[in-house]
């Protein structure tokens, strides 16, 4: 436990003490203002559309650099599926995102971003940066299928218990899976479609007690990224209990596409939105779950044409081969349990 300790504690001395450095932009973090007021810009799900084939980000997102850059924000945060396949698609992405963006850029890993090994995303993991006295923490919800274990838990709970002694006002944990809504009667069917644990994670057990023993002192934002692309919405933004709020955060290359701005100062948080395509935006409060439940999701029409790629890209994953082989296996064992239990009820083949 001593050794975890010392661990967290190494990853929060040296990502507060050290100049941290987009891995993508080369653009360093910008301290907050004299004032102690700084921004944040959230987004996630860059590659667009499940579909997108394209190597490049989504449109609205390559069209909206501009806008990007016209925050000044501190940090840009990703909610991970920064890439569709990172090895193939980096060279695009250098070019034509990266380059001309004048922000820092971090993200929190995906199921997309780890099918590659291009800016060894996933391998840094967890990542903390320091604004002032607040914390943001990226964490890899990959790695142990939603569940938030070893190094990352420990690092929570290290914050949770100094975080009222270093006076820390304000805590962003990034991830990919929205974990908080798993097996919640509530949250679950809205994110219907999007990435999760094949056996559950760990989130009201051990996570939850955590969070609430560091909201007795700060305010707490768990800001997730993977949204079905039949979202109704690019935000979801819903207070769960004091000091402890879930936010979703995602584009899919739709007219409702838009990015978080956090305005952070020493009298606290100011929420809004930066619309993709020129939209009329609500006050992002306004998304909450009512807002969603009462919406539903948006129908997608179906395309015909489409059914050749959608089956080629089925047969290319691997696991779809895993789960094919592993039916088989399944189909065999029944039919030698089945003989086997014939010829125990036939004499004749004894």
């Amino acid at each position: 436990m001593m050794r975890r300790s010392v661990l967290a504690l190494g990853i929060v001395w040296v990502t507060s003490t050290c100049a941290q450095v987009s891995p993508f932009t080369g653009k360093p973090v910008m301290p907050p203002h004299s004032s102690g007021s700084y921004r944040l810009l959230i987004g996630g799900h860059f590659h667009g559309a499940s579909s997108s084939v394209s190597g490049y980000p989504a449109a609205t997102v390559l069209a909206s650099i501009g806008a990007m850059n016209a925050t000044k924000a501190n940090v840009f945060l990703s909610t991970g599926d920064l890439f569709m396949d990172p090895d193939r698609d980096s060279a695009r992405y250098a070019t034509a995102f990266f380059a001309p963006l004048q922000l820092p850029l971090f993200n929190a890993p995906g199921n997309h971003d780890l099918e590659g090994k291009a800016y060894g995303i996933g391998a840094r993991m967890p990542v903390v940066i320091a604004m002032g006295k607040d914390r943001i923490i990226l964490l890899d919800t990959e790695r142990d299928d939603s569940s938030i274990k070893g190094d990352q838990l420990q690092l929570l709970s290290d914050l949770a218990a100094r975080a009222e002694a270093e006076d820390v006002a304000h805590v962003f944990i990034v991830t990919h899976r929205p974990i908080w809504s798993e097996g919640d009667v509530r949250y679950a069917p809205l994110f219907e479609g999007n990435t999760r644990s094949l056996t559950g994670s760990n989130f009201k057990s051990d996570v939850l007690p955590v969070l609430r023993e560091l909201a007795r002192t700060a305010s707490i934002h768990w800001i997730s990224g993977s949204m079905a692309g039949r979202a109704p919405a690019s935000i979801f933004f819903q207070p769960q209990e004091k000091n402890i709020t879930f936010i979703q955060s995602a584009v899919r290359d739709r007219i409702q596409d838009a990015l978080l701005i956090a305005d952070v100062d020493p009298t606290g948080i100011r929420w809004s939105a930066l619309s993709l395509s020129g939209s009329t935006m609500e006050p992002v409060e306004t998304y909450d779950a009512a807002w969603w439940e009462a919406r539903g999701t948006v129908k997608e029409e179906f395309h015909w044409r489409r059914m050749p790629y959608l089956i080629k890209k089925t047969v290319s994953y691997p696991v779809f081969w895993y789960g094919f082989g592993v039916a088989g296996l399944c189909v065999v064992l029944f039919r030698l349990l089945l003989r086997g239990r014939r010829r125990a009820n036939d004499p004749s083949k004894s």
